[in-house]
């Protein structure tokens, strides 16, 4: 997932996995503020959806689908410092649909946000 050109654009990486969970941490710059100096609400999502997704891919195939059907997010304080810290967890993994959680941290390691992901993972795509 690291070679996806937004990631290094926006300055965040994977810091950690494991089966069923996933960690993004953005390092705040200027580059991610909006016009109020202040990280931009998409970027706060990005990160979330991105940690939700890679949480659930722990549990798939390499070669498996995990595509975005749905989400929700509550920014809860403001973020201080320089560190976005997203941890997610797979909720439910359906045979369908599956679910995710997100917990965003500040480098205090204070609740900032939250997050819920709804996600359609596909196979991959037989050869013809």
């Amino acid at each position: 997932m690291e070679a996806v050109t937004l990631f290094a654009a926006l300055g965040y990486r994977f810091t950690g996995a494991g089966e069923g969970w996933a960690e993004v941490t953005l390092t705040v710059t200027p580059s991610v503020h909006n016009l109020y100096g202040i990280v931009h609400g998409g970027v706060w999502l990005i990160v979330a959806d991105s940690a939700m997704g890679a949480a659930l891919a722990t549990r798939e195939p390499v070669t498996s689908r995990v595509i975005t059907a749905q989400s929700d997010f509550r920014w809860l304080r403001p973020l201080e410092g320089d560190t976005l810290r997203a941890h997610a967890r797979v909720l439910r993994r359906g045979r369908t649909l599956s679910h995710s959680t997100c917990d965003l941290l500040d480098s205090e390691n204070r609740l900032v946000a939250q997050a819920n992901g709804t996600y359609v993972v596909q196979p991959a795509a037989s050869s013809p």
